[in-house]
């Protein structure tokens, strides 16, 4: 049971060092306050765990270069991410330190049971509590690159349907990719400036400059010399590939369930995919575009 509650510890030591790490960078005063009350509930459990090993533990290697991974992805990703990540795990967590309890008894049980009650609430109110920039656009991020990958897949296989050049799909694409991010943006823009607390310029920058970065990545296979079929199976693979992420990145900061996210936004890509095809098929045998 020691060697469990040595583990125990080192989780909590490792969580504790994190946040710790995470408050040193933050410039916010209110999210470095927040990040340290993290850091203190971590390190009080740190202790609880500790003392029934009867040994502190230390990070090893191992946790180090994991510990430096996470704090240069929260460069990228953002705090809250990373910390909602990590407390994500914490439903299982909790489970393990239930099944702990019958080996306690008095002040270490109702203890533990405070250290639960941590686990499965307290520190993820304390996470959603964080100001960054990601979270408040991640509206904005999602629309960009959701809407740009429903409408440029549609669009990308309409034109492979009507004219198989890979370059005249790429050219059609860009242009609608180019104008639509132009589109979005202004009307993201108009639509924050009546929403409280919104900023208009921000949003709009978020929105479009999103689409048009997935724009680029859905187009580039066709611009790379590849035969038709192999370009499009990779710009839906990227597709695929930008869903998949972003609605990880969503299901993450907003706690919901992931499988269901992207099933439902796959199931979109791939109707719109089809009907553009069909539509461009249809419009080819209409003109007599010859294949």
């Amino acid at each position: 049971m020691r060697e469990r509650f040595r583990l125990y510890a080192l989780n909590e030591l490792f969580n504790a060092e994190l946040y710790a790490r995470l408050a040193a960078g933050e410039r916010n005063e209110s999210n470095r306050r927040l990040l340290e009350e993290l850091a203190k509930v971590e390190r009080s459990h740190y202790g609880f765990w500790s003392s029934l090993a009867g040994e502190g533990v230390e990070l090893g290697l191992r946790e180090r270069l994991r510990l430096a991974a996470l704090l240069a992805a929260s460069r990228v990703l953002g705090r809250t991410f990373i910390i909602k990540l990590l407390e994500g795990h914490e439903a299982s967590t909790a489970e393990e330190y239930e099944r702990a309890k019958e080996a306690l008894e008095g002040e270490e049980l109702e203890r533990l049971k405070g250290i639960i009650e941590d686990e499965r609430r307290h520190e993820l109110e304390l996470a959603s509590r964080l100001d960054e920039v990601v979270v408040r656009q991640l509206g904005s991020i999602a629309l960009g690159v959701s809407d740009a990958i429903i409408e440029l897949t549609g669009v990308l296989l309409g034109f492979v349907g009507y004219a198989a050049s890979p370059t005249q799909v790429a050219v059609a694409g860009l242009i609608v990719g180019v104008s639509a991010a132009l589109s979005m943006a202004a009307a993201a823009y108009a639509q924050a400036k009546h929403e409280k607390g919104k900023n208009p310029a921000a949003t709009a920058a978020f929105t479009g400059s999103f689409y048009m970065l997935t724009v680029l990545l859905l187009v580039l296979p066709l611009l790379a010399g590849l035969q038709v079929p192999v370009a499009v199976a990779l710009s839906m693979a990227t597709a695929l590939a930008l869903l998949s992420a972003l609605s990880f990145y969503g299901s993450v900061l907003m706690e919901r369930r992931f499988a269901r996210e992207f099933a439902e936004s796959a199931l979109v890509v791939f109707a719109v995919a089809l009907a553009g095809y069909a539509i461009g098929a249809l419009a080819r045998g209409l003109t007599g575009v010859a294949g």
